[in-house]
């Protein structure tokens, strides 16, 4: 009887064990993104040890990109590298317990790396492959996620095997692996080189916790497509075009993607000129070339947040005599620019950043992303501003719905150009774990004990 009555207390433990797993709730919604890319090729402008963890819920790693012959995750040569990546989620862990760290991966720093990554997607057995190496490699690493960075897919087929690689990476993940995208500024690619490419919005809202929108980069200073006047690289809005952060924004709430699966760029960088006149520094003023190479960015026409302030501080003296600084905040664009000689620096100040995060709070979107946070200056000024600002803008629990969807505050009035022509479909309502089931676990597993009492006591 002792026996039996074993085997019976075993065989209802196991059944126990597998109502339990089964009927557990999925990991709930992120409640709020305060988040912010990691260069690891900057690492020397802003060591880890450097960086105050308690500032963000959430800091991505950025990147690993695909090899462009073997088609697989391409990991860091370089042993200082090496360290970072394996150093990176347990260090900022151990100064912010409650921090989620991700691995991005494919966001190369030329066309070829694209390629590359496109030609990974377009092939089954190449994005399986790397689709479980990469899961496997950011769970062995201490990864709480991953970040799909393709930048950008050009066509309709590339956008067709976008949604094939994040639903694949979905069925990869296990339960509470966090997958996000660093997508295009627009739901629709409008520099690709064929129109209409969209991105495959259903797929989005379905398989990833959000979208990190890219929404800065709106104006090359050099290259293909170069402006040849100065201009906002990253308006929150643009009455006369549809290049600005609102906009791209409202595309993809308009697009299906549920406003609390969207999280807006901020950059870290200015994006700079040099003035064909001194005299005119104002708006669409012309200009000669991009701006002045810069050591923490190595690039022209790109500064870093820590330089454009260096650049006031000095007056862009260089050792030598100080030059008048002039410094615009724009209020119909929401965006600043600044003036010293013939440099002009387009940016966003700390006025821009906190106009920026109401309007995000107002539309009811996840949180932001800043880009990337080794430029932020000595004294994480952008960093500390922007988690300050959301805090206090943070929407109240209570104006959630069942979906962790933020609800929007109240309707927030666009240029004419930025309006959407369609309004924004209403949150669908999220099953509750228990709805598709005749008896509630615990009453089940109550009855089950009762049954086995009864059975030992016989």
């Amino acid at each position: 009887m002792a026996s039996s009555a074993a085997n019976i207390l075993l065989a209802i433990t196991m059944v126990s064990l597998a109502l339990a797993a089964s009927s557990a709730p999925a990991p709930g919604p992120t409640a709020t993104v305060r988040a912010g890319f990691y260069l690891a090729a900057a690492a020397r402008l802003r060591p880890l040890a450097a960086l105050d963890a308690s500032l963000y819920t959430h800091l991505y790693y950025s990147a690993l990109a695909v090899h462009p012959t073997t088609r697989k995750l391409a990991l860091p040569a370089d042993p200082d590298q090496a360290g970072l990546l394996a150093a990176f989620s347990p260090a900022l862990k151990s100064r912010n317990r409650a921090l989620r760290t991700l691995l991005s991966v494919g966001a190369g720093a030329g066309s070829q790396t694209d390629l590359a990554f496109a030609a990974m997607a377009a092939d089954p057995a190449s994005r399986a492959a790397f689709v479980a190496a990469a899961v496997a490699l950011a769970r062995g690493s201490g990864f709480d996620g991953l970040d799909v960075a393709w930048r950008f897919p050009a066509s309709a087929v590339e956008m067709a095997d976008f949604g094939f690689l994040v639903s694949e990476w979905r069925a990869a993940a296990p339960p509470g692996f966090l997958l996000t995208a660093t997508v295009y500024f627009s739901s629709h690619v409008f520099d690709a080189p064929r129109p209409g490419v969209d991105y495959p919005s259903e797929a989005v809202a379905r398989c990833l916790d959000w979208v990190n929108v890219v929404a800065f980069g709106l104006r090359r200073p050099r290259g293909a497509g170069a402006t040849s006047a100065t201009a906002f690289d990253a308006p929150l809005y643009d009455p006369a075009s549809h290049f600005s952060a609102s906009y791209g924004v409202v595309s993809w709430v308009d697009a299906g993607v549920p406003a609390g699966k969207v999280v807006m760029g901020l950059p870290l960088y200015g994006r700079s000129w040099f003035l064909r006149n001194k005299a005119n520094s104002g708006v669409g003023a012309p200009v000669v070339a991009a701006g002045p190479k810069q050591r923490g960015s190595n690039a022209t026409g790109v500064m870093s947040y820590a330089e454009v302030q260096a650049l006031a501080a000095a007056g862009g003296g260089g050792g030598g005599p100080r030059r008048a600084v002039t410094t615009t905040y724009d209020n119909a664009s929401v965006a600043s620019y600044l003036s010293v000689g013939d440099v002009w620096v387009a940016f966003d100040g700390a006025a821009v950043v906190a106009e920026k995060l109401a309007f995000t709070a107002r539309r009811g979107l996840l949180g932001y992303f800043l880009w990337p946070v080794n430029y932020d200056d000595a004294n994480l000024t952008v960093s500390r501003t922007a988690s300050e600002v959301w805090m206090q803008n943070e929407i109240s629990s209570s104006s959630r719905n069942g979906t962790g969807v933020r609800q929007t505050q109240g309707p927030v009035r666009l240029p004419p150009a930025l309006r959407s022509p369609a309004g924004t479909p209403g949150p669908v309502p999220a099953p509750t774990s228990g709805s598709g089931s005749w008896l509630p676990w615990t009453k089940l597993d109550g009855l089950l004990h009762l049954w086995l009492l009864i059975l030992v006591w016989c």
